[in-house]
C-alpha cells in the first residue's frame, strides 16, 4: 500500500490535532475492537503453519503500520520498508506470541523499534520534504481548501521542528491517537517519559500556533 493512497490530502489532519492541544483529548485515530475472533483465529492458524492465514492480519494493520513508521521517519519508500520488514519480523517470531493478547500493539511496537533505529542511525540524510500543498489547477476554485492546506503545512512544520523525541511522541499520541501507556510500550520508555516529552511538546506547539487558537 502506498504512503500517497494514506495521506491523500496532506501530512497530518490539522483541526484533531488543534483540538487535542486545546483539550487534551486521546481518541485513537482508528480504534480496533478489543476482541477480534477472526484475528485470534489466523494467529492460531498462522502459528499451526498456515501461512495464508497471515494475510487477515497484515491486511488489518497495514494502513496504521504504515503510518506509524511514516509519522517517526517522515520518508514514504522507509515507512513502506519498515512496515514489510515489521510484518516479516511478528510473522517470524509469532510463535512467541501469547494467546489471548491482541495482535496491534505488538506489530506497533515492533514498527516503532524499527523506525526509530532508523532514526538514529541516518543523521547523514535529510528528512524528506513532504509537499502538501494543493496542486495550483485546483487552488483558485476552493479558497477554504486552500486556507486548510496552509494550516496543516504549519501544523506540520511546528511538529518537525521539535526535538527528536518530543516530535516522535507528539505524532504518536497527537497524529496517531495512542495514550501514554501504548507509547510507553510502544518505545520502551516509562509513562512518566512520555508525559514530560508531550507536555513539553504541547507548550511549543502551542507557542507557535497560538494565533490559530484566536
Amino acid at each position: 500500500m502506498s504512503v500517497a493512497a494514506i495521506f491523500p490530502e496532506g501530512s497530518v489532519n490539522a483541526l484533531p490535532i488543534l483540538d487535542r492541544l486545546t483539550r487534551g483529548v486521546m481518541e485513537a485515530a482508528t480504534p480496533q475492537p478489543n476482541d477480534d475472533p477472526l484475528e485470534r483465529r489466523a494467529i492460531e492458524r498462522v502459528q499451526r503453519g498456515d501461512s495464508g492465514a497471515y494475510d487477515y492480519l497484515v491486511s488489518k494493520y497495514t494502513k496504521r503500520v504504515v503510518s506509524i513508521a511514516w509519522n517517526i521517519v517522515r520518508n514514504a519508500a522507509d515507512a513502506e520498508d519498515l512496515a514489510q520488514e515489521a510484518f516479516v519480523r511478528a510473522y517470524e517470531t509469532i510463535g512467541r506470541f501469547r494467546a489471548g493478547e491482541r495482535f496491534g500493539p505488538w506489530i506497533y511496537r515492533i514498527v516503532t523499534n524499527l523506525a526509530l533505529d532508523v532514526v538514529k542511525h541516518r543523521s547523514r540524510f535529510r528528512h524528506e520534504e513532504l509537499n502538501v500543498a494543493e496542486p495550483a489547477a485546483r487552488r483558485d476554485s476552493a479558497d477554504l481548501r486552500a486556507s486548510t492546506s496552509e494550516i496543516v503545512q504549519r501544523v506540520d512544520r511546528a511538529l518537525e521542528s521539535l526535538p527528536e523525541m518530543q516530535r516522535i511522541v507528539a505524532r504518536l499520541s497527537l497524529v496517531e491517537g495512542f495514550e501514554h501507556a501504548e507509547i510507553a510500550g510502544m518505545m520502551n520508555l516509562s509513562e512518566g517519559t512520555v508525559r514530560s516529552h508531550l507536555s513539553l511538546a504541547r507548550a511549543k506547539l502551542r507557542e507557535q500556533l497560538a494565533d490559530l487558537y484566536e
